[in-house]
Formats: structure tokens, sequence, C-alpha cells
């Protein structure tokens, strides 16, 4: 009856370790389930002059784009800057280097089967934003 003692402090130890130990942060995470093929369903360009939308286009199956763990990927049919790329990603952005072209886009939303990005481009008061929506 002596170990029973001890018994609950046990639990708590080996409970705290395993929630600790399984708290991965967010930039983990990201690292983890942007690995693999996602699928560019849609592609859309918006332009805005003085705050309003003066175009917008759309394009859908804009092929596929392959993220690789050791940080490099392809870009199949896709609208990047190269077909061969190099990439950071963390919980809110994704940092392509194509060639000598390094961009950076916004994690608009993620999940281990959607994925939305977006870069917004200044000029002056005007504006464009361009979306990708992504599936695997």
């Amino acid at each position: 009856m002596k170990n029973m003692s001890n018994y609950p402090i046990s639990i708590f130890l080996i409970t705290l370790f395993f929630a600790l130990g399984c708290n991965k942060s967010d930039e983990e995470v990201i690292g983890k389930w942007i690995i693999g093929t996602w699928n560019v369903d849609r592609y859309i360009q918006q332009d805005y002059e003085d705050g309003l939308v003066t175009s917008e286009s759309e394009s859908t199956d804009q092929g596929s784009i392959v993220f690789r763990d050791n940080g490099t990927g392809t870009d199949i049919g896709g609208n990047f800057n190269g077909s061969d790329f190099t990439y950071e990603n963390t919980e809110t952005k994704l940092i392509l280097t194509a060639g000598q072209t390094i961009t950076e886009y916004v994690v608009e939303s993620f999940s281990t089967s959607e994925f939305v990005f977006s870069i917004t481009t200044p000029s002056g008061t005007d504006k464009s934003i361009e979306l990708w929506y992504m599936s695997r």
C-alpha cells in the first residue's frame, strides 16, 4: 500500500510528459502537412483601383504542385516562376524561391486537405491580389 500513495503523482507526470511531447508548434505542424502533391483547383486574380474591384479573372484546374520534405518542390502546370523551386513555410507565410526570384505568399487557410495562399502586389493606391486554392 505504500507504493499506492505515489500512484497519482506518477500518473500526473506521465500525462504531463505525453502532453508536452505531443504538443507541436504550428510551424512544425505546417511543415509536415504541406509535404505531398497539391492540386491547384482555382486561381483568382483581382485588380483594384481606389479600393474597388476593376477586373477579376478566374481559372480552374491549374495543374499541381509537389512539396518535398527536403524543402524543394516542382510546379506541374501551375503559375509559379519556374517548374522547380525551394520553399520555406510557417503558420502565416509560404516563401518560394525559383531561380533568383523569391516570392513571399500569405497563408490564408490550411488543413491537411485544403490550402489557400495569396499575394498582394501594391501599385500606388491600386493593388492586385492573387489567390491559389489547393486540395489533395
